[in-house]
C-alpha cells in the first residue's frame, strides 16, 4: 500500500471513529491537506504537531467534529493560522463559502497555496488581522480559538456575525465562563458549552432581527 493510501486509509478509520462520514474523494483531498502541511511545516514551522497520526486527530477529526455546529452559508475562521479549523471544513463542506483570516503573510501563502492545489473554489484567504476585515455581508457562523484574552477574542468576533449567527469558540472551560460572562456587552448569548478534543466549545449567538 502506497503511503498516500495508507493516510487515507488512516484518516477513515479515525474518522469513522468519531461518527464521521465522508465522500472518498473528500478523504482523499483531506490527505492530500495534511501532505501540503507536512511539507511546508518542515519549513515554516506552521504547527508543532509533527507526529502524522496525531495530525489526524488534533488537525482533520478535532476540526470535522465542529460540523453539527455550523450555521448558514458562509462561515469566517479568525486566526486560520495553518487552516484549522477552517481548511478542513471547507474541504468536508464545499457548498459553504469559508473566508481564512490570517495576518501572518507565511501562513496566507500556505493557505492560498492549499486551496489551490485542491481546488477549492469555496475558501477565500483574507490576509489582515480581523479588526479591520469588512466583509460584504456578516458571516453565519464565526470561528475561533481562544488566543486572545476573552474581551479581546469578544472584541474581533462579534462585528463578523450575522443576526441569527453564532461564534464557536474553541477554549478551555474556565475562559469560556469569562467570555460567556462578557458575551452580553457585545451583543451575543451563550447557547451551549461542550467538551472538545483537549478544551472546550462555546457557542455564543446574536439574536436575529
Amino acid at each position: 500500500m502506497s503511503a498516500e493510501a495508507e493516510r487515507e486509509r488512516a484518516i477513515a478509520e479515525r474518522l469513522a471513529a468519531a461518527g464521521i462520514s465522508l465522500p472518498a474523494a473528500r478523504i482523499a483531498a483531506l490527505a492530500r491537506f495534511l501532505a501540503l502541511l507536512e511539507r511546508w511545516n518542515r519549513v515554516h514551522n506552521l504547527t508543532a504537531i509533527r507526529d502524522p497520526h496525531e495530525a489526524i486527530d488534533r488537525h482533520l477529526v478535532e476540526s470535522l467534529a465542529l460540523l453539527p455546529l455550523l450555521r448558514g452559508e458562509r462561515v469566517a475562521d479568525v486566526g486560520s493560522g495553518a487552516g484549522l479549523p477552517g481548511m478542513p471544513l471547507a474541504i468536508a463542506e464545499p457548498g459553504r463559502r469559508f473566508t481564512l483570516i490570517e495576518s501572518r503573510a507565511k501562513r496566507v501563502a500556505f493557505l492560498r497555496h492549499a486551496a489551490g492545489e485542491l481546488g477549492l473554489g469555496n475558501v477565500e484567504v483574507a490576509h489582515g488581522r480581523a479588526e479591520d476585515l469588512r466583509p460584504e455581508r456578516p458571516f453565519a457562523t464565526v470561528l475561533a480559538r481562544a488566543v486572545a484574552p476573552p474581551a479581546e477574542l469578544l472584541a474581533l468576533c462579534s462585528p463578523l456575525i450575522a443576526p441569527g449567527g453564532a461564534a464557536v469558540l474553541s477554549t478551555t472551560p474556565p475562559l469560556a465562563a469569562e467570555l460567556a460572562r462578557l458575551a452580553p456587552e457585545h451583543g451575543l448569548a451563550k447557547q451551549a458549552e461542550v467538551p472538545h478534543g483537549h478544551g472546550t466549545i462555546l457557542i455564543l449567538e446574536r439574536a436575529g432581527d
